[in-house]
């Protein structure tokens, strides 16, 4: 998991009502899991202490946003005299293949380089030629993903207006 990003925002809203907008928020890219909802097996290890998790995993990959709310103090107060605080939302997110997607990208390569072998009749160059082919297949399969940090920047953005 790597710090994706923070966003400092103030809000007359408490801490709870704020931990729900922001899953809320969250929950339209994905399925989203509170502490207390998180399994502590198979996850990375920094994602232990979050508030929330958000889990965009697909067949070929696992990926995970999670977010850790902090309460910064009082900003002041409204016209109305409501109090206004200050709260600080850490996102990290990180991406991994998943075994499938490992071996579907092998098999992509082995695909393309026997197709080469067989239209050639064992030529060296159209074998090769093909198989680079697929093994630009497979990088891009396998390269990381990165929907994850349009999500993050899409996030962050809605967190900027404390919605």
């Amino acid at each position: 998991m790597m710090d994706a990003g923070m966003r400092l925002f103030e809000t007359e809203k408490p801490y709870g009502t704020v931990l729900g907008g922001i899953k809320t928020e969250m929950s339209q890219y994905g399925k989203v899991l509170r502490t207390n909802e998180i399994p502590k097996e198979g996850l990375p290890a920094a994602s232990v202490g979050c508030d929330l998790l958000l889990d965009r995993s697909t067949k070929y990959k696992v990926k995970y946003i999670t977010c850790t709310l902090e309460d910064a103090g009082p900003a002041g107060a409204t016209s109305d005299g409501e109090p206004v605080r200050r709260y600080a939302a850490s996102l990290k997110e990180g991406n991994k293949n998943t075994n499938v997607g490992i071996y579907v990208a092998l098999a992509l390569v082995l695909i393309w380089a026997m197709l080469g072998w067989f239209i050639s009749d064992g030529s060296g160059w159209i074998t090769i030629c093909l198989a680079l082919i697929g093994g630009y297949g497979a990088w891009r399969m396998l390269r990381p993903s990165k929907d994850n940090l349009q999500v993050v920047t899409t996030l962050l953005e809605a967190f900027k207006d404390a919605r």
